[in-house]
């Protein structure tokens, strides 16, 4: 059942050309692969939706998934204030892959559950 629910989920964040107001904020994120660097310039929308793209992957690989579209909102909103936080006025972060502090991120946020 939760496996059908993500799928419908997913469904709704990848349909084009639809727009839902629920899951807007989960398109376009782009900032994967990019460096912390381009993540301190990159507009809130955009790290939102990569934050949500980030957070989705990582339940995946534990097999677990999200039960509604706030809850995975308020996961990847969490994730966002993480990587924000956690290299602001950090130069030492700057050139690392934001993929790569977000996992820190998420572990860090899974010690907290």
């Amino acid at each position: 059942m939760k496996k059908l629910f993500f799928l419908s989920v997913l469904s709704l964040i990848s349909c084009s050309e639809k727009s839902n107001p629920e899951t807007e904020w989960a398109k376009n994120g782009d900032l994967h692969n990019k460096t912390v660097i381009e993540w301190k310039v990159a507009s809130d929308q955009n790290k939102l939706a990569t934050c949500a793209d980030l957070i989705v992957n990582f339940k995946k690989t534990e097999d677990q998934y999200f039960t509604s579209i706030q809850a995975m909102k308020s996961d990847a909103y969490s994730l966002k204030v993480c990587i924000d936080e956690g290299t602001k006025n950090n130069q030492y972060s700057d050139n690392m892959k934001v993929n790569e502090v977000a996992a820190a991120c998420y572990i860090l946020m899974k010690s907290y559950e």
